[in-house]
């Protein structure tokens, strides 16, 4: 079965990327596949800063449980009645959104972007430019206002 892959974060997902979502499945049978991915570098930094301290850090498969849990609660909120499934990892933006989107057949990819000048661009790169020309199908990209 066809679907859409929709990347949210952990804060509250942007109303406007779930509706952009919303808008592209009406009338039709497509999947929707919420990715919650945490990132890798930060996940690994907090390990360490916990480690040095002595603290006690939660293992990649309890994030990464966290993170599917997070994704199913916006699916199940966001997308009643559609079929969904909730997908967690630790990893990076855009590459594990572009895996994830190949194992479950997505046709489309709705992410969320920072508002970036071309320069700001080009200095510190973007996931979501990044998914543009890497994935095999349409993008879309929400900014917040």
């Amino acid at each position: 079965m066809e679907s859409i892959a929709v990347v949210v974060d952990s804060d509250s997902p942007s109303e406007q990327l779930l509706d952009a979502a919303k808008r592209h499945i009406a009338g039709t049978d497509l999947e929707v596949v919420v990715c919650r991915i945490v990132d890798r570098d930060e996940y690994q930094s907090e390990v360490r800063r916990k480690a040095e301290s002595k603290e006690r850090f939660d293992s990649i498969e309890a994030v990464e449980a966290e993170a599917t849990a997070e994704a199913e609660a916006v699916a199940s909120a966001s997308f009643e009645g559609v079929a969904h499934t909730a997908v967690g990892r630790v990893g990076t933006i855009p590459e594990d959104v572009l895996d994830i989107a190949t194992e479950m057949n997505s046709t489309h990819v709705f992410v969320g972007g920072k508002k970036r000048s071309p320069a700001g661009k080009m200095l510190f790169g973007d996931d979501a430019q990044k998914l543009v020309l890497d994935f095999d199908g349409p993008v879309t990209i929400v900014t917040d206002e």
